[in-house]
Parts: structure tokens; C-alpha cells; sequence
């Protein structure tokens, strides 16, 4: 019998937008992949991508007690009747809820349990109370793991102090790869780099610095509008690329610090690979991260990276692909942006590094291929 895997995620988009490329990998080699999410079975764009669907009504709400008595006996039912071989997990909900229903099956029935963290919730310079309630959350559910896989150093080193999981079943897998040929410079034409800055109203000499993330708090939107405030070079332009709740408070901003004419909101987009290609550089200056996604695929497009001294955005992040500036410091973040500005030839050299870094680091193949040894290591186990 072929080997079977169910992919685990609190909803839908989890499965679409990172976990694809895996499922039709395993499912080419001779396996049966299956997903399970809040509303799986009616998302048509993971349709092709799995032998079968199913849906389970947890909340995204981790107070929530139904997660823990009709979401988790679905679970194990599911799990059950699938004969699975490996249950991989991701996203916090998804993964706790999963770890519990699962965690008490005979040793001839249950699966080998993966977790993929994509970035704890707790976090070095986060406050106390937080910091002890996710990390003690995460340390509960680790006894209930088989393979506990961190996506950047911070989460690894945490990870190994727990007392649940043994330390050699802690692994480090940077991220959950870039498909590099999305965006090579054949991929994207010319008209369509060309079409991005007269449909954001952008000049041609404009320094065009984008940032790609949900409209948030913890992506720290203000932080950054507080440093463009700071720049002292009028060409530089910001472009918001992404959608949330806190889009009415940021164009208020906008409109206070008199940064209307820097700052464009581009909303949702579906043409990122165009947006890169025309963008001088990223930024991002988030609270926490996992391994940026945004980050990745402006390296993949030969840009470099404006960042803060945030996990995860460092790990993504050298000395030769862009520029991290201290978390807390907007004037820093001003003087990184006007120098970039100012100098097109190292934006152009760090692009280049950049590139050549998620080539080599970062790729998806390469993601694959390590998730492939580990799936190989459990199902040994298993026997």
C-alpha cells in the first residue's frame, strides 16, 4: 500500500498558498495526500492538488472550547478511517486541536505527528504574560510530537529547551521554499513591469519601495510611515501592497504626517512577480515573523531587503542582500532608506546577492527535498 499523509491547517488558504507545491510532490512519488481545514472541501483552487478534502468547524479563536470537544473528536475520526502514516500540522490552531485528538490513539494506530511552526507566537522583547502563555501552550502540546520542525534559529533554539520532545526531533527547515522561476527575468515582460508604476501613479525616477503584508498591527505599518516621514529624499515612494483592518487608521496617518503623495495602497494583488519587477526594493518591519514569504520572493526577484531586526526577517536577510536596521529605531530605518535611494549601483549589487541567496538557501526544491528525508526518517520510525 502507497504511504499516506494528511495535511493539516486551521483554513483553506494555509493549503493554497504554501503547501501545494508539496502535496503534488508526494503525490508524483506514489503517495496518497489528503488535507483537512475549515472549509477545504469547497476552496476550488486546492481541488486538483489533493486525492481528498475534509472539513472540520474549528474556530480561528483559541479560547474557543469547542475546538477542543467537537473539532478534536472529528479529527481523530478522520485520522482514524484514513490510515494515515503521517500527519503533518501547521498553523497554531490547526495543530494544537490536532496534537490533542491524537495524542491518546493505541501505538499500532497512530500516525507519526509533524508539526511545521511557522513562527512561534512568543518571541524574544515580547511582553511577560504573552510570552508565557504561548510558549507554555506550545511546551504542553510538544509531548504530543513526533517531528517538531522550526522555520528560523530563534523558534530552533527555543524549540530544543522543550521538556516534551526530544532535542534531535527538533529540526530547522528554512521556510516553506520560493519558486525562484516565478521570478526570473523571463518570467515577467517588460510591458508588464512597465504597466505597474503608471497604474500606481508613480514616476519613472521614483524610488519605488514596496512593502507586501496584511494591513495588521503586527506588521507595524505606523513604524514605517513614522520613518518615510523621517527620509529626506522627496522620490522615494512608498506602495502598501495587501488589504486589512487597519487600512482607515493608515490612511489617516498618511494624511497627518503629509505623506500623501509617498504613500500609495495597491490593495490585494494578484501579480506580485510584476510588482517586484518593477519595485526598487522591499521593506518590512513586522513584530514577529516566521521566514517571510514577501522577503523571500523580492530576493527571488533580484531585490533587496529593507528590514528591522526581527526574527525571521534576519534569518532571510545578510549583510550583502539589503539592510536591517534595530527594530525600535525609525531614524535608522530613514537614514537605510535614503541611502538606497541615493545608490542605485549597491541596491543593484545587493539585489544580485539577494537573488543568488534564495537560489541557494531558500528554494523550493530544496525546501522539498529536506521534507522529503524527514517523511522518509518517519516512516521509518514507524516501523
Amino acid at each position: 500500500m502507497s504511504p499516506r499523509a494528511l495535511f493539516v491547517t486551521t483554513v483553506p488558504i494555509t493549503l493554497e498558498a504554501f503547501l501545494v507545491p508539496f502535496a503534488e510532490h508526494f503525490r508524483s512519488q506514489g503517495w496518497r495526500v489528503d488535507a483537512l481545514a475549515n472549509g477545504a472541501s469547497t476552496n476550488p483552487h486546492i481541488a486538483d492538488s489533493f486525492d481528498a478534502r475534509f472539513d472540520v468547524a474549528w474556530s480561528r479563536n483559541p479560547l474557543d472550547p469547542g475546538n477542543l470537544r467537537g473539532s478534536s473528536a472529528e479529527v481523530r475520526r478522520i485520522v482514524t478511517d484514513g490510515g494515515y502514516d503521517i500527519v503533518h500540522v501547521h498553523t497554531p490552531i490547526a495543530a494544537f486541536v490536532t496534537r490533542w485528538a491524537l495524542r491518546r490513539l493505541p501505538a499500532g494506530g497512530r500516525p507519526v505527528v509533524i508539526y511545521t511552526a511557522h513562527g512561534f507566537h512568543f518571541y524574544r522583547g515580547q511582553r511577560r504574560i504573552p510570552h508565557a502563555l504561548f510558549r507554555m501552550m506550545e511546551c504542553i502540546a510538544a509531548q504530543w510530537t513526533d517531528y517538531l520542525v522550526t522555520i528560523n534559529r530563534e523558534d530552533l533554539e527555543a524549540a530544543r529547551r522543550f521538556r516534551g520532545i526530544p532535542a534531535e526531533r527538533v529540526r530547522h527547515i528554512p521556510g516553506i521554499g520560493v519558486d525562484v522561476t516565478r521570478f526570473d527575468k523571463g518570467a515577467v515582460t517588460a510591458e508588464e513591469a512597465v504597466a505597474v508604476r503608471p497604474e500606481l501613479d508613480l514616476a519613472p525616477e521614483a524610488f519605488m519601495l514596496t512593502m507586501i503584508a496584511e494591513l495588521a498591527p503586527v506588521k507595524r505599518h505606523a513604524h514605517l510611515l513614522d520613518a518615510l516621514s523621517r527620509t529626506r529624499d522627496p522620490r522615494t515612494v512608498l506602495v502598501l501592497v495587501g488589504e486589512g483592518i487597519l487600512e482607515p487608521e493608515l490612511r489617516e496617518e498618511v494624511r497627518k504626517l503629509g505623506l500623501a503623495n509617498r504613500v500609495r495602497f495597491a490593495g490585494y494583488r494578484r501579480d506580485i512577480p510584476a510588482v517586484l519587477a518593477a519595485s526598487d526594493a522591499l521593506v518590512l518591519v513586522s513584530e514577529r515573523e516566521g521566514l517571510p514569504r514577501s522577503v523571500l520572493e523580492a530576493m527571488a526577484a533580484g531585490k533587496p531587503v529593507i528590514g528591522t531586526s526581527t526574527r525571521g526577517i534576519t534569518d532571510a536577510v545578510d549583510a550583502d542582500s539589503g539592510w536591517i536596521v534595530d527594530k525600535c529605531d525609525a531614524a535608522a530605518l530613514a537614514a537605510a532608506i535614503d541611502y538606497a535611494a541615493s545608490h542605485p549601483d549597491e541596491v543593484t549589487r545587493r539585489g544580485h546577492a539577494a537573488r543568488l541567496r534564495a537560489m541557494t538557501e531558500f528554494a523550493l526544491p530544496r525546501i522539498i527535498s529536506a521534507y522529503e528525508e524527514l517523511y522518509l526518517e518517519a516512516l521509518a520510525s514507524r516501523e
